[in-house]
C-alpha cells in the first residue's frame, strides 16, 4: 500500500502545478481540474488515513486560522440568503474550494515545498510577463496600459499589475529559501511590466509594503539591498533611453487627481451600507452609482467598503478579524526574519484597500492577489524538525 508520503507527494505537484497555470491562465476553467485533482486526493488521504488526520488536528494553531476564515466566508456566502439575486449554493462551494487551498498550502509548508509552491507562482508573473509583452500592440504599448495582451491575462491592467508586484516580492523571498541572488533577476522585466500598466495602485502598495516591513525590523541584507537597487537603477535607466518615463510619471500627476473621484463612490458606498448597516445588503449587491465625470460605478473600489456593503458590521467584524489574525501570525515571521512573507501581506491589504471587487470565488487574480498572501501570513513558520 502507498505510503503517507508518497500520497503527499502526488497531491501537493498537482497543487504546484496548479498554481503554476493559475497564475498564467487566469480563470480557464480546464487549469482547476488540477486543484480538483489535488482536492480529491487530499481529501481521501484524510478518510483512509488515520495517521493524515492526526497530523491535520495536531496541528492546532492553523486550524484555529483556518476556522476563522471558515466563519467569515460561511457568514458573505450565507448572506446570499437576504442577496436580491442569491447564488448560495456556487458561494459555499466556492468557500470550501478556498478552505482547501488554506489546507493544501499548509501541507506543503508542513512537508518542506514552501519554496516549490511560491517558486510556482514566481515563475508563472514571470511568463505571464513575458507573454503579455509578447503579444501586446507595440505601436500602442506606451499608451495602452499592456490591454488586449496575452488573452488570459486579469481582465484588469490594475490586477496584472498586482501580479508583477507581487512577483517582486516572492523574487525576494526565494533569495532567500533557496540563498541564491539569481531569483532577483527577472525584477526588471517584472517592474516593466508593471510601469508599463501604468497603474498606481499596484507600485505604491508594493514601495508601501516594503518600506514598512525594513522599517519595522531594520536588518539590512547589504548584498540583497545593493543588488536590487543595480536591478531597479538599471530598469529605470531603460525607461528613461525609451522616453516613456515622462509618460508614466504625467499618467501618475494624472491619474493622482482622478483618485479624488473614488472619495464620492466610497462615500456613496458607506451611504448604501449604512442603510442595512447590521447583516448589510447580502452577497451580491452591487452600486448603481453616477461619479463625478459621468461614470456608471458598481463596485466599490475598496474592499473594505465591499465588505462593509455586503455584510454590515457583522460581515465586517468578520474580515477585519481575519486581518488581524493574519497581522498576529507576522509576529512570527518576524521572528524568523521572514520579512518577505510580511511585505507580501502588507502589499495584498494596501493594493486592496482600491480594489473593489469581492473575494469569494472560483480561481481568479483574488486567489493570487488575496489569498495566496494571506495564507502565506496565515502560516506560520515550520522548523526542519517539525516537517513531515
Amino acid at each position: 500500500m502507498m505510503s503517507l508520503v508518497k500520497w503527499k507527494k502526488i497531491y501537493l505537484s498537482f497543487f504546484i502545478f496548479f498554481i503554476l497555470m493559475s497564475t498564467i491562465f487566469c480563470g480557464v476553467s480546464r487549469v482547476n481540474i488540477s486543484f480538483h485533482i489535488a482536492l480529491s486526493l487530499f481529501l481521501l488521504t484524510l478518510i483512509f488515513s488515520s495517521q493524515a488526520r492526526n497530523q491535520f488536528l495536531q496541528d492546532k494553531i492553523y486550524l484555529y486560522s483556518l476556522a476563522t476564515v471558515a466563519v467569515f466566508v460561511i457568514y458573505y456566502s450565507l448572506s446570499n440568503l437576504w442577496s436580491t439575486s442569491p447564488h448560495l449554493s456556487s458561494s459555499l462551494t466556492h468557500s470550501f474550494y478556498l478552505l482547501v487551498l488554506m489546507a493544501l498550502y499548509r501541507q506543503a509548508e508542513l512537508a518542506g515545498y514552501k519554496k516549490y509552491v511560491i517558486t510556482a507562482v514566481w515563475l508563472g508573473t514571470i511568463i505571464l510577463a513575458v507573454l503579455t509583452l509578447t503579444l501586446v500592440d507595440k505601436s500602442h504599448i506606451f499608451h495602452s496600459r499592456l490591454r488586449d495582451g496575452f488573452p488570459w491575462s486579469p481582465d484588469n491592467v490594475i490586477d496584472l499589475g498586482g501580479y508583477m508586484a507581487l512577483g517582486i516580492l516572492f523574487s525576494v523571498l526565494l533569495v532567500r529559501e533557496f540563498k541564491s541572488l539569481w531569483f532577483l533577476v527577472p525584477i526588471p522585466l517584472l517592474l516593466l511590466c508593471l510601469i508599463l500598466t501604468q497603474s498606481r495602485g499596484p507600485l505604491m502598495a508594493l514601495v508601501a509594503a516594503s518600506v514598512v516591513t525594513a522599517v519595522l525590523r531594520p536588518k539590512w541584507n547589504i548584498k540583497l539591498l545593493a543588488a536590487i537597487s543595480l536591478l531597479i537603477v538599471a530598469a529605470v535607466g531603460l525607461l528613461y533611453a525609451s522616453g516613456f518615463l515622462d509618460t508614466f510619471i504625467n499618467r501618475i500627476d494624472s491619474s493622482y487627481q482622478q483618485s479624488f473621484i473614488r472619495f464620492g463612490i466610497w462615500e456613496h458606498a458607506y451611504d448604501v451600507a449604512m442603510q442595512k448597516p447590521i447583516f448589510g445588503w447580502g452577497f451580491e449587491k452591487e452600486l448603481a452609482f453616477v461619479n463625478s465625470i459621468g461614470q456608471h460605478v458598481t463596485t466599490t473600489h475598496s474592499l473594505y467598503f465591499a465588505a462593509l456593503l455586503k455584510g454590515g458590521i457583522v460581515g465586517f467584524v468578520l474580515f477585519v478579524s481575519v486581518i488581524g489574525l493574519a497581522l498576529w501570525r507576522c509576529k512570527q515571521h518576524f521572528a524568523l526574519n521572514q520579512k518577505a512573507e510580511v511585505a507580501i501581506w502588507l502589499f495584498s491589504l494596501i493594493f486592496y484597500s482600491t480594489q473593489g471587487m469581492f473575494i469569494i470565488s472560483n480561481p481568479r487574480e483574488y486567489w493570487v492577489l488575496f489569498w495566496l498572501p494571506l495564507i502565506i501570513a496565515m502560516s506560520t513558520p515550520v522548523s526542519k524538525s517539525a516537517q513531515r
